[in-house]
């Protein structure tokens, strides 16, 4: 698998970084993600690819743009070829290029923090298996999802994607986390530790956790236990035990960091936040807390995803897993430009473009150039008929 137009922008970059040439390299991205498409078809997966993308940059659909364009085919025969996606073929391309990318920036000699998280897509309508879609708590007129599980990691507190898995409706969260960190374990460098959320907080999964890294993440009250050493006054390390005295029983170094509310969301007093601290059991809870803290930087990377994902009402489960793959390789892209490209040297790092956002500047650029490609119509129809007769002479 080889990026040769990005290898060269990367090591011998012009002058300047046209639209034109950002539209190719997302292109160049996107063509390796096999599509069989239709036997006997005129058309290549470039042409489907150019709308897939025209889509994707403006949060639209496949029927805004075939319908608002002169030189794309028509939905229906887009929407064919995407149908032609095999799932796991293009759910290991997707993860093989956003390794690929990634690796032009990560060295591969230093140790790395991975951010894991679960991320929910909501549904509306009727999938075509009920199994296909989870629960959640309403949002959006809905509590269906499709639910993805991602891991990243920080480099130039930027978060780089590493790896996306779809969390199928049979699948636990230990069986999803358990498939991404085998994803992360193909990459050349080590994984020194596993910052999640609560949801880490079971005794299956911490075990899964382990078997990678020592893993970091926040611990849920509900053990009397537990509440009783979350209620003290002051900051401790101290130990506690989950699942106890069955099958999936852990025991897990507790840091009870206290602070104070200072009137956020309107509370006031302290304010105990305990975390399961595994390989960090020589640190203050201050510092377990400010390494968790890190992980929040991944919150904007979903903003960032969800300006480049494609809209769609179709059920398929693998046109949305594409569409996600899609949003994730663009943002992906657009990092590692933006590092190894635009930004400027200078003492203790690069100066990071400000101008080069990836909505206005990035997204916005494909855009136009491919409106001019793709013959995106300017004219608005008419009526053909106006105002009858007698109607006009208000206009003088």
């Amino acid at each position: 698998m080889k990026l040769p137009k990005l290898k060269r922008i990367l090591t011998d970059p012009d002058e300047f970084l046209s639209n034109g040439q950002l539209k190719s390299l997302a292109l160049e991205v996107l063509e390796l993600i096999p599509m069989e498409g239709i036997e006997g078809s005129g058309l290549d997966s470039e042409e489907i690819m150019e709308v897939v993308l025209r889509a994707a940059v403006d949060t639209t659909s496949v029927n805004g743009v075939t319908t608002n364009t002169e030189d794309t085919p028509n939905r229906k025969t887009v929407m064919d070829w995407l149908h032609t996606l095999e799932k796991e073929s293009m759910l290991d391309a997707v993860n093989d290029i956003l390794a690929l990318v990634a690796m032009t920036v990560l060295d591969r000699d230093r140790s790395r923090t991975i951010c894991l998280d679960f991320m929910d897509n909501p549904f509306h309508g009727f999938p075509d298996d009920e199994d296909e879609f989870r629960r959640m708590q309403a949002r959006d007129g809905t509590t269906k999802c499709h639910r993805y599980c991602t891991a990243f990691v920080l480099a130039q507190g930027k978060p780089l994607t590493l790896a996306v898995e779809p969390v199928d409706g049979d699948d636990s969260k230990s069986d999803a986390v358990e498939r991404v960190l085998a994803r992360v374990e193909t990459y050349p460098f080590e994984t020194e530790r596993i910052l999640m959320d609560r949801a880490a907080f079971a005794g299956e999964l911490i075990g899964v956790l382990r078997e990678t890294a020592p893993p970091v993440f926040p611990v849920k009250t509900g053990k009397d236990s537990l509440r009783k050493k979350l209620s003290v006054n002051a900051s401790q390390m101290t130990e506690e035990t989950i699942c106890e005295d069955k099958e999936h029983e852990q025991t897990y170094p507790l840091a009870v960091n206290v602070t104070y509310h200072n009137g956020d969301r309107g509370k006031s007093g302290l304010k105990q936040t305990g975390y399961a601290a595994y390989g960090l059991e020589d640190r203050t809870p201050q510092q377990v807390a400010q390494i968790y803290n890190h992980r929040s930087r991944i919150e904007k990377s979903y903003e960032k995803f969800r300006e480049a994902r494609a809209l769609t009402t179709t059920p398929s489960t693998i046109i949305r897993l594409f569409y996600v793959g899609v949003g994730f390789l663009l943002e992906q892209l657009w990092l590692v430009l933006q590092w190894a490209v635009l930004a400027r040297p200078r003492r203790g790092g690069r100066a990071l473009p400000v101008e080069f956002a990836f909505g206005d500047a990035f997204l916005h650029g494909i855009e136009q150039v491919l409106d001019d490609e793709l013959g995106w119509k300017e004219q608005y129809r008419t009526n053909g008929e106006g105002l009858p007769a007698g109607y006009e002479h208000g206009l003088g």
